[in-house]
């Protein structure tokens, strides 16, 4: 094993933004700095003094990527915040909108990761090597989108999503169309699982997490959860969405414009490999024994992508029921679900949602209407600590098994994608 390395990783590609990587390792240690060199862009600084409803737009501004997060978990913060209770069927559409981008966001993280497990320099690589499971992945990708656009709308930065309201209005046959779409994407999900198994070849086999606290969102009812009032952790503590201060430290750190995340002052992860052990009893049986064709090793971090596509497979069946079970209360025609005038009241909301690459948080404090306070926790932010840790227990596995200088660095990077950091959400 090598006394002393000193690597740097200046981008790693296939992953949302900026982000430097270094490396020392001396005799006695090994330290991994990942550092997101993106500018900051204070967006809860800016909001402060503006309408509370204006919020959820201005803060799917966050990420193109993962708008509909921010937009969806901003307005359940502020509907807490002014005592506003959307009809039933408004929060249903909000949850198949969630559920719509973690299917389409994480389905592309796969295909974007997917060269690191089969052999393939890139993405354009392996759409020459595998050129009709690519051309087939990809048409899932324009149906998933289609879906989503039946229900909502534009896909980034979605309008028609707003607080108590959904703007867009809604036909039966719509719904049904969505339902039968989706089940038919799931099906082919479960299908394609088998090619894949065949050219997923496992990265750093025998590796184990070092720190295996996670947390996700506590389903509030017998089902994949899309918002919640409640945290989980894996050591078993539950705590409601107005007390997460009190467990979640941010700390701001010299190597990085963006904080990290402590669990009582441990890292800890977010994202599909949480989420897959913790629901894992809610998952369809098929789901289950995806897991079992994939290989799913949940103490290995670089298996978050296989939990990626086992959740996009069970999601994908979980919103076409939802579709059609909606589509079965809206008797004919055009559905709208539309509140009048929000009131400016004065009061203070924690919206928690699933995300595409884990727990996300936005908490906000309003005066008569208007946004006094805001704080938005973002999963790459809870992951960074991590991302760190697992990085230096990588490190000198490797090189206890000999691995080279250049691999090192092949699979700190890996390791990295494997986290699907988002790096504009980390500096908002």
């Amino acid at each position: 094993m090598a006394e002393a390395l000193k690597l740097t990783i200046e981008e790693v590609p296939a992953v949302a933004g900026k982000v430097s990587v270094r490396i020392e390792k001396d005799r006695a240690t090994v330290r991994v700095d990942f550092g997101v060199t993106q500018d900051p862009r204070f967006f809860e600084r800016f909001l402060k003094g503006r309408p509370a409803v204006y919020a959820p737009h201005v803060m799917s501004r966050i990420c193109g990527v993962c708008s509909v997060v921010h937009l969806t978990c901003s307005i359940e913060a502020v509907e807490k915040a002014l005592g506003v209770e959307p009809k039933p069927e408004v929060k249903a559409l909000r949850e198949l909108a969630k559920g719509f981008e973690n299917v389409q966001n994480n389905f592309v993280h796969v295909l974007m990761a997917l060269p690191d497990y089969t052999g393939d320099g890139n993405v354009v690589q392996f759409s020459k090597s595998h050129p009709q499971l690519f051309a087939r992945m990809m048409d899932i990708n324009r149906r998933i989108l289609e879906a989503y656009r039946r229900i909502c709308g534009r896909f980034i930065h979605t309008p028609s999503l707003g607080v108590a309201s959904h703007g867009k209005p809604i036909t039966k046959s719509e719904l049904e169309y969505v339902g039968r779409e989706m089940a038919r994407v799931s099906k082919e999900l479960y299908e394609l699982a088998g090619s894949l198994a065949e050219i997923w070849k496992p990265i750093a086999q025998g590796f184990e997490d070092p720190a295996p606290t996670y947390c996700v969102l506590k389903p509030p009812r017998e089902e994949f959860p899309m918002f919640s009032n409640e945290l989980a952790f894996s050591d078993g503590f539950v705590v409601s969405a107005e007390r997460y201060g009190e467990v979640i430290e941010e700390r701001k750190l010299p190597h990085s414009n963006a904080k990290i995340a402590l669990y009582r002052g441990k890292p800890f992860y977010v994202g599909s490999r949480a989420r897959m052990q913790a629901y894992f009893t809610l998952l369809a049986s098929e789901a289950r024994e995806l897991i079992k064709t994939l290989g799913v090793d949940f103490s290995n971090p670089f298996d978050n992508v296989k939990a990626q596509y086992v959740e996009v497979a069970h999601l994908s069946g979980l919103l076409a029921e939802k579709s059609l079970e909606l589509a079965s209360r809206i008797r004919s025609g055009v559905a709208f679900f539309h509140e009048g005038t929000v009131p400016e009241k004065s009061g203070e909301g924690v919206g928690l949602a699933t995300a595409p690459r884990g727990v996300l948080i936005h908490h906000y404090r309003v005066r008569d209407g208007k946004l006094e306070y805001a704080n938005v926790i973002t999963p790459t932010v809870m992951n960074a600590r991590h991302v760190e840790v697992a990085g230096e227990a990588l490190v000198s596995w490797a090189l206890s098994k000999g691995v080279d200088e250049a691999r090192v660095k092949d699979l700190v990077a890996a390791l990295v994608r494997a986290y699907d950091p988002c790096l504009p959400c980390a500096v908002h």
